[in-house]
Formats: structure tokens, sequence, C-alpha cells
């Protein structure tokens, strides 16, 4: 299992345009330099052999002016072209800068949002899946119903976002900040959530299924009615005895607690035999399935 929630990472792009530039320009520069200089070597040379009575012209009127418009052309040239892609740089930067920004109900499935501002964004039922968010900023934002599976939010700020009823199924939120987040009933089935801040956010009636949470911090996070099913929170950081008990308390069924959370005594599979029904339910599967499911689960032991 350990396999599905190996972190990935965004492939650095090189711009190829910039990488001719860089090369080009120096070149550019280094030939108009070479051709200025030619006719002073030139004449050096020529006043050398030449004898004392011999007289010649510095340099021949025609070559002089061609050097002359060579040297205008590559210096203008080589201007326009830092001019432009220097305006192309402050146009993609100016476009990472989404803060506000109105994406209801918009496909952006595997869009690039790395490192983008997109505070208070409006991503209500937008499809975001398998997009690369790494870093963005998401404080604030409405995601309220957004289609997340698979999409790449390591890093990312969501702290204080709606993502009410969100589809997380197998998202990467590898210490991702979600402090006061409203997760309610969001999908976060297979999710890697290891390092994510959960400080004081809702996660009631959310799908914790299968999800990684090594290192996560769910200080007063509110877990009522969350499916705790198969999953190992040994790890968890600040998961408090009383947010088990809390009401409606969060369904357990095959978790591995860590020792402070089972004082009082927290029984780690005291809903194994309603997890069916809520399988079933969720995922439109059959009762048979689902008790299947349950079964198997139950046949693993934690270390």
């Amino acid at each position: 299992m350990r396999e599905r929630f190996e972190q990935r990472s965004p492939k650095g792009r090189i711009n190829k345009w910039w990488l001719m530039g860089a090369i080009a320009t120096p070149v550019f520069l280094g030939m108009v330099g070479w051709l200025w200089l030619l006719p002073e070597r030139r004449l050096q040379i020529d006043e050398g052999r030449r004898s004392l009575n011999e007289s010649a012209p510095l340099v021949h009127p025609h070559r002089a002016a061609s050097i002359s418009d060579l040297g205008t052309i590559a210096a203008v040239a080589a201007g326009v072209f830092l001019l432009f892609k220097f305006r192309m740089a402050k146009s993609n930067a100016e476009t990472r800068d989404l803060s506000g920004a109105d994406f209801c109900g918009a496909d952006l499935n595997g869009a690039d949002f790395c490192g983008a501002d997109l505070n208070r964004a409006d991503l209500n039922g937008a499809n975001l899946s398998d997009a690369n968010l790494s870093g963005a900023d998401l404080s604030g934002a409405n995601l309220n119903g957004a289609e997340l599976s698979g999409a790449n939010l390591s890093g990312a700020n969501l702290s204080g976002a709606n993502l009410i009823s969100a589809n997380l199924n197998g998202a990467d939120l590898n210490k991702a900040g979600l402090r006061y987040a409203n997760l309610s009933g969001a999908n976060l089935r297979y999710a890697n959530l290891s390092g994510a801040d959960f400080n004081c956010a809702n996660l009631s009636g959310a799908d914790l299924n299968c999800a990684l949470i090594i290192d996560a911090n769910l200080s007063d996070a509110n877990l009522s009615g969350a499916l705790l099913f198969f999953i190992n929170s040994r790890e968890a950081l600040n998961l408090e005895p009383f947010q088990l008990k809390a009401q409606p308390s969060p369904f357990l069924c095959n978790v591995a607690l860590p020792a402070y959370a089972q004082q009082p005594r927290v029984n780690p599979n005291r809903d194994c035999d309603r997890i069916p029904q809520l399988l079933s339910a969720r995922y439109d599967i059959s009762l048979e399935e689902a008790q299947g499911i349950v079964d198997e689960a139950r046949q693993h032991r934690w270390d």
C-alpha cells in the first residue's frame, strides 16, 4: 500500500527559448565586438607593413558602414529579444496571481497551478482531477464539492478553505496546511495526509478509509461521524480520546490507535458491525461486497 502514497514530484521544465536566448545573446554581442575591432587591428597590421612614404585609408568607407549597420542591427535585435522575453516572463508571473478568481464549475483536469496564488478563489464544483497544486495558496478558497482525486496538493496552504464534500480520493496532501479548513463529508480515501496540519479542522463525516496520516496534526480536529476504517493512526499527532468519543462519534474499525489515545479505553473495532452498511451506501456497492471488504481488512494485523 505504501507505494500508492509515494509523493509525486513535479518535473522541472526548462524554457527552450530562454536557453536559446542565453546562448545566442553573448555570441551575438561577441561577434559585434569582434567585427567592431577588426578594422582597427587591420589598420595596425597595415601600418607596420607600409613604408614611411606610403599612405593608406584608415578603413574602406563601405566596409565601415557595413560593420556599423551590422552592429546596430545586432544591438537592436538583442534588445528586442530581451525585451520580448521580459514581457513574456512578466505576463507569466502575473497569471500565477489568481487570488479571488472565479473557476466555479470549470474543467481544470490536470492543470498546473504549482505555487499559484488562489487565495479566496471560487472553485466550487470545479474539476481539478490530477491537477498540480503543490505549494499553491488556497487559503479561504471555495472548493465545495470540487473534484480533486489524484491531485497534488503537497505543501499547499488550505487554511480556512471550504472543502465540504470535496473528492480527495488518492490526493497528495503531504505537509499541506488545513488549519480551520472545513472538510465535512469530504472523501479522503487513500489520500496521503502525512505531515498535514488539521489543527481545528472540521472532518465531521469525512471518509478516511485507508488514508495515510503519519505525523498529521489532528489537534482539536472535529472527527465526529468520520469514517476511520483500516487506518494506522499510531504516528498521528495530538489525537486525543475525547475526539474519538465525540457525539456523534467517529466510526472505528481495524484502527491502530496511539497508546495515549486509548486511555480511557477506546475499542478500535467498536463499529465493525456497522461499517458494511456505511460502505455499501457510500460506495454504491452491494452489502455482501462491503461485508467482504470489512472481513478482509480485519485479517490485517498492525505491527
